[in-house]
């Protein structure tokens, strides 16, 4: 089955960043095309309300959009041509522009979730204007509004194909391996790490662990994620195997950390070279940290891609 990724891509070199992440996974994944997406400038009511009185500022107003589409047309030609350069296939290519709507963030979840693809792609801090791309608003945007299609954030270039996928043993981590085993279900060569953090107790109180002689209460954290992640592997195993991954292209490894699961990760993605990671958008079930994974993740990456999974 062909996968489909919406890529959002605006004149920034964020969303060049993008595009060659893109043309280093399709070396990997036999069947996928990328649509590259550019949400036009908006033009307001107020603007249009007045120009309808007036057949010459109407006339200007047509012209005005006309240009804007144009333009969006011209940079979408671009950033086509840059993909095929970088080696993405002609036909793999598609482009595709509308007036903003709603909202850069909302019009490109809308576009997802319309027309049913696998994945959002995007630059970090690259889509928008000049003060959303210092505040990143438009991929936090894309981050809260996408409820379904999972979002792929790079930030810099990256230059290793390594994917490792953060999971805790929780029905959210299942989503993330169904949706990583779906993505790489024709890429032989791929290989998987997955990482488990070793909760702490701190991860489940607010109240400073250290003030108290909880050593079995430690002891109780650690059986349980240990229990949890038996019964978990046991369904990705079934989930990767059905996608044609079998277990000698998976590596589990268990990480020990004094500090944050995602900091934990983070160090593991430079230690290892990842150049992917692959996390759950919220924490569910016996879990309450991946949620603050998955945001210490997408702030403090750097030069590597994450895959949010709702």
């Amino acid at each position: 089955m062909r996968k489909k990724i919406l890529v959002a891509v605006d004149p920034s070199v964020c969303s060049r960043y993008a595009m060659q992440y893109a043309a280093r996974l399709a070396e990997e994944i036999r069947e996928v095309d990328f649509v590259l997406f550019h949400v036009q400038p908006t033009v307001s009511s107020y603007l249009v309300d007045e120009a309808m009185k007036r057949p010459q500022a109407r006339a200007e107003l047509d012209k005005l959009v006309r240009k804007n589409r144009e333009a969006a047309l011209a940079l979408l030609e671009a950033c086509r041509q840059y993909i095929i350069d970088a080696g993405v296939p002609v036909g793999a290519v598609e482009v595709k522009t509308m007036p903003r709507i709603s909202g850069i963030a909302e019009d490109i979840v809308n576009t997802a979730q319309e027309g049913s693809y696998d994945a959002v792609l995007v630059g970090r801090r690259g889509i928008g204007g000049l003060q959303e791309m210092f505040l990143g608003s438009v991929t936090a945007g894309l981050l809260a509004g996408s409820r379904v299609i999972p979002v792929w954030i790079v930030d810099g270039p990256v230059e290793s194909q390594n994917m490792a996928v953060a999971i805790d043993g929780s029905t959210q981590s299942l989503r993330v391996v169904d949706h990583v085993a779906h993505i790489f279900s024709d890429a032989p060569d791929a290989r998987l790490t997955f990482l488990n953090v070793e909760p702490r107790l701190g991860d489940f109180t607010e109240i400073d662990p250290s003030l108290l002689e909880a050593a079995e209460l430690e002891a109780a954290v650690l059986t349980a994620n240990q229990q949890y992640v038996a019964g978990f592997m046991e369904k990705a195993a079934a989930m990767l195997a059905k996608a044609g991954i079998e277990k000698d292209r998976v590596t589990f490894k268990t990480v020990q950390s004094r500090f944050f699961a995602g900091r934990a990760i983070l160090d593991e993605l430079k230690k290892d070279g990842f150049g992917t990671v692959a996390v759950g958008k919220t924490g569910t079930g016996n879990s309450r940290t991946l949620g603050k994974v998955a945001g210490h993740i997408t702030q403090k990456l750097s030069n590597a891609a994450v895959w949010v999974v709702p």
